[in-house]
C-alpha cells in the first residue's frame, strides 16, 4: 500500500485541509496505516488502523525490567490506556493515537504530570512527586507495573512477547 493524501473540510473551523495517509510496517506486528490531518486554525488529528487481521481487543503486560520499556505500543484513538499502579487511566476521547514504547507512554504520562503541577496546591503536588517517584522506580526497573491496552475496534496493541492477549 502506498502514500497518499486527499482533501477533506475541518471540523472546526470549516476550512479545507489536507489528510495524509503513509502505511508503516511495526515490527512483529504487520502494516499498519497512520493518518494524519491537520489545520491553520490549529486543528489536528492522528489515528492509526491495523492492516493485518489480527483483531484483538485487550492486551496487557507486566513492565518488571528496565528492557520491557522497550515492548512496542500502538494505539489508535479508540484505544483505552491504564496503569493501574499509578493510578493512570487515558480515555480515548483525551489522546491521540500514537506508535510508542512503553518508556514513551510513561513520558507522556510524565508531561501530563509536569502540567498539572503548575496549578497545583501542596496536597496535590505531594502527590504529584510521588508518581514521578514511581515512574522513575519503573524506569530503573526497581518497580513492577502494568500496562493495559482496550480497544474495541481491534486498532491498538501492545507487541511484546511477554503482553497477555484476549
Amino acid at each position: 500500500m502506498s502514500e497518499g493524501q486527499m482533501k477533506g473540510v475541518c471540523p472546526i473551523c470549516g476550512s479545507e485541509m489536507t489528510l495524509r495517509f503513509v502505511p508503516y510496517e511495526v515490527s512483529y506486528f504487520g502494516e499498519v496505516m497512520i493518518f494524519n490531518a491537520v489545520c491553520g486554525c490549529g486543528y489536528k488529528t492522528t489515528d492509526v488502523m491495523i492492516l493485518s487481521k489480527r483483531r484483538n481487543k485487550r492486551y496487557e503486560v507486566e513492565v518488571a525490567s528496565e528492557e520491557d520499556l522497550s515492548a512496542r505500543v500502538v494505539r489508535s484513538q479508540y484505544g483505552r490506556i491504564e496503569i493501574p499502579e499509578l493510578g493512570v487511566v487515558v480515555e480515548p476521547k483525551k489522546g491521540e493515537a500514537f506508535i510508542s514504547n512503553v518508556e514513551g507512554v510513561l513520558q507522556r504520562v510524565e508531561s501530563v504530570l509536569k502540567l498539572l503541577e503548575r496549578d497545583a496546591n501542596e496536597e496535590q503536588k505531594a502527590k504529584i512527586a510521588e508518581l514521578f517517584r514511581k515512574i522513575n522506580e519503573i524506569k530503573a526497573g526497581r518497580r513492577r507495573m502494568r500496562l493495559i491496552i482496550e480497544d474495541p475496534t481491534g486498532n491498538s496493541a501492545i507487541i511484546s512477547e511477554r503482553a497477555n492477549v484476549e
